[in-house]
């Protein structure tokens, strides 16, 4: 799929990994458990009545706004959609996607 990349942050890799290091214990913190270490890059599932691919990086299909992480909190566990909204908010907004995946699709490694 391509290199692992958080939208709107630096290319250096270890600001990166710090940052979505930063993101997975707000995830942890909010759900309860550690997502997944897997780093997904699509993931198309069903959100509320429709189905729809959310890419990183992409606006988000059916909210708006930068993609900038998609977390898999494990086997049998819902996903989590951490977006940026487009009217600028700088904390991001997360929603918990309780449905199976269709197919997920990730970053290279």
């Amino acid at each position: 799929m391509g290199k692992f990349f958080i939208p709107g942050i630096d290319d250096d890799p270890r600001v990166i990994e710090r940052v979505y290091g930063d993101m997975r214990k707000q995830v942890e913190l909010e759900v309860g458990s550690r997502p997944h270490g897997r780093r997904i890059a699509k993931l198309w599932t069903r959100r509320g009545h429709t189905d729809c691919m959310t890419e990183v990086g992409l606006s988000d299909p059916l909210r708006g706004g930068t993609v900038m992480a998609i977390f898999d909190m494990g086997h049998h566990r819902p996903y989590v959609v951490w977006w940026r909204p487009a009217d600028g908010t700088t904390t991001g907004v997360r929603e918990i996607i309780d449905q199976k995946a269709y197919a997920v699709v990730e970053f290279d490694s």
